[in-house]
């Protein structure tokens, strides 16, 4: 190490050691910890600083009230320094502080699971910690972790639409088989009952693996939706159908001939009574209309006006819908 090296690492302590006092203080502010967490995430030397100031911090808060140190202050003389027990002592720090670093590193701060779930018949907007904002459609659980260097979010099953906060730190989405990669953008995802995942972005820019015997990679524009097969094949980009975007989150179902299945996996969603396809031969039927969300009447209208779809009633209350023949 050279005297050039030193300023830049004390000054680099001296602020790791700053922050670490601001975050300890009761009147340290929300902006002021996200403030945090952005430098911190944008360089590796920082986590490392920081990690020995907090661990410094932590020490002189523990040694500090010590009645044996405070009585041994009072008498201590001046003596030659010995160097080679201080070597040992100072290796022995560096490997805690090496070893410490790393799992700070390697879990990413081991960042507390925040589980969402939306249990209610309508779409719910929440804000995350990070500052990023998600609707939840009915139905839609999700779990989100938020860490120094990397945010992540996975959804177990419904649809979500997702503003992602600005950031130097990515944000990664698992849903099903796919997992999609960005900065700042905003998309939707849904699960689907066959294992399909609809994906479309609104704006920004998104990245899509799959993973599966078909493992692909793909990259949306804005305006652009795809669907990810359960085999992991990505289907090629299509044009985003902005009004049925728009109209889930404001709690309008827009279908555009859309598969029956997927129309009824929609609407259960929204109702405490299930519909179910009894009838195999309309699986391929392709449904369009736009309903109120969990107006299940009306939809039961369209589909024996326009389809002549009936429902019938079983013993547990799901209504089976079949043709008329």
């Amino acid at each position: 190490m050279t005297g050039r090296d030193t300023p830049p690492r004390d000054a680099l302590f001296a602020r790791a050691a700053a922050w670490v006092a601001r975050l300890d203080a009761a009147d340290c502010t929300r902006a002021e910890r996200v403030a945090f967490e952005e430098w911190l995430a944008a360089d590796p030397a920082r986590v490392r600083a920081w990690a020995e100031a907090e661990r410094l911090h932590a020490s002189a808060a523990t040694l500090r009230d010590d009645p044996w140190l405070r009585a041994g202050a009072r008498h201590v003389v001046r003596r030659p320094l010995y160097r080679r027990p201080l070597f040992g002592v100072a290796a022995a720090a560096a490997l805690c502080l090496a070893v410490g670093t790393g799992w700070v590193l390697a879990t990413d701060g081991n960042p507390t699971p925040h589980t969402y779930v939306n249990s209610g018949f309508a779409p719910q907007r929440q804000l995350l910690e990070d500052g990023s904002v998600v609707v939840l459609d009915a139905r839609t659980t999700l779990t989100a972790r938020f860490g120094w260097r990397r945010r992540g979010i996975e959804l177990q099953q419904g649809r979500m639409q997702l503003q992602v906060a600005p950031s130097s730190r990515a944000m990664r989405v698992q849903a099903g088989n796919s997992v999609l990669r960005d900065i700042g953008t905003t998309f939707q995802v849904e699960l689907l009952d066959d294992g399909r995942i609809d994906i479309a972005l609104l704006d920004g820019a998104l990245e899509i693996d799959s993973s599966g015997t078909q493992r692909m990679h793909a990259a949306l524009r804005p305006g652009q939706q795809l669907q990810v097969l359960p085999s992991g094949r990505i289907e090629p980009a299509s044009p985003l159908r902005q009004p049925q975007a728009e109209a889930w989150p404001q709690g309008r179902l827009l279908f555009d001939a859309t598969p029956l299945p997927v129309v009824v996996a929609r609407m259960n969603r929204y109702t405490a009574t299930p519909l179910a396809i009894a009838d195999p031969a309309l699986a391929p039927l392709a449904v369009s209309g736009t309903f109120a969300a969990g107006d299940q009447a009306a939809l039961l209208s369209a589909l024996e006006l326009g389809w002549s779809v009936t429902a019938r009633a079983r013993a547990d209350g799901t209504l089976e819908l079949r043709g008329v023949r």
